[in-house]
């Protein structure tokens, strides 16, 4: 069975961005926990790092994000997906990007594909995939993507990330996206 883990990223001690009433925690988890349920619905196996604020989160960063990739290891996830909530001191950037460790893989074409169906769905500049050496992505051993939703700085996109609604959607198009890449599970 595939195997997905789903990271909400944050939490415990760091909130992550927190601007213009969003605080990335919240955010984060809230699609994470939409995302981790279409999956199982359609048969995958989930493992979450966190369903709560602090659930698994250990108080140094450091150690914290060796934690969410080993514990993806050592379950033997095939995919690794992250959730994040981007700001910029530009208030007029937008739209959801992705990261990958390594470009020109899996990876980047999950994250082309996730990204692709999140403008579709609801509308977000698709501001594409980037090579990034964050943690959760050179640590882990299976494909590995860091999704950003959009820009809590831009006030636009702000109302967005705390909607419900928007959450929702979502977390339904990175699914649609991770099946149109990858397929059902069989």
């Amino acid at each position: 069975m595939t195997k997905i883990f789903i990271d909400a990223g944050h939490g415990g001690p760091d909130p992550g961005v927190v601007v213009n009433g969003v605080t990335e925690e919240y955010v984060n988890l809230n699609v994470a926990r939409y995302l981790a349920q279409h999956l199982r619905d359609a048969g995958y196996s989930v493992m979450e790092y966190r369903t709560t604020s602090s659930e698994n989160v250990l108080p140094d960063k450091n150690a914290d994000l060796r934690n969410r990739a080993n514990m993806a290891n050592e379950w033997g996830a095939n995919y690794f997906i992250s959730i994040h909530t981007n700001s910029s001191t530009n208030t007029a950037a937008q739209g959801a990007e992705a990261y990958v460790y390594t470009m020109g893989g899996e990876a980047e074409r999950l994250g082309e594909s996730i990204l692709q169906a999140i403008s579709d769905r609801v509308g977000s500049i698709n501001r594409g995939v980037m090579q990034a050496n964050f943690a959760v992505l050179r640590l882990t051993r299976m494909p590995a993507v860091l999704v950003e939703l959009g820009y809590a700085s831009n006030p636009t996109e702000a109302l967005n990330l705390n909607s419900p609604a928007w959450q929702r959607a979502v977390a339904e198009a990175i699914f649609v996206g991770i099946v149109a890449e990858i397929g059902l599970p069989i």
